[in-house]
């Protein structure tokens, strides 16, 4: 995915929002522990764009929620879960559009699940 031209915001704020962003996932613990704001801090250093970790959470989100359900995931405990759906958006960033459309359809599938 392409960074925009924005200013990268602070680390304190980029840690903040990944971690906020990660807890309102599906399947995710409510509160955050230290690694989950250790991985956010290395993304911070790493200079991963936003929109490429919230495309990640997405992505990774809709995967695990429209599986067949025969079998049943625990829940997500870490941030690491993410690491290589991140690692997939840097090498090839999936169309916004694409994002888009599976933002509306990850709020389907969590009803369905519920």
């Amino acid at each position: 995915m392409e960074a925009t031209t924005e200013a990268f915001p602070s680390r304190q704020e980029y840690v903040r929002t990944v971690l906020c962003r990660y807890a309102e996932l599906p399947e995710t613990p409510p509160r955050c522990r230290s690694l989950d704001r250790r991985i956010a801090q290395e993304l911070f250093h790493r200079k991963i764009p936003m929109e490429v970790v919230e495309a990640a959470f997405v992505l990774g989100s809709s995967r695990r929620l429209a599986r067949e359900s025969d079998r049943a995931l625990p829940p997500i405990r870490c941030l690491a879960y993410f690491l290589p759906v991140v690692e997939e958006v840097l090498a090839k960033a999936p169309p916004p559009d694409y994002i888009q459309y599976l933002r509306s359809r990850l709020k389907s599938l969590v009803l369905m699940r519920h």
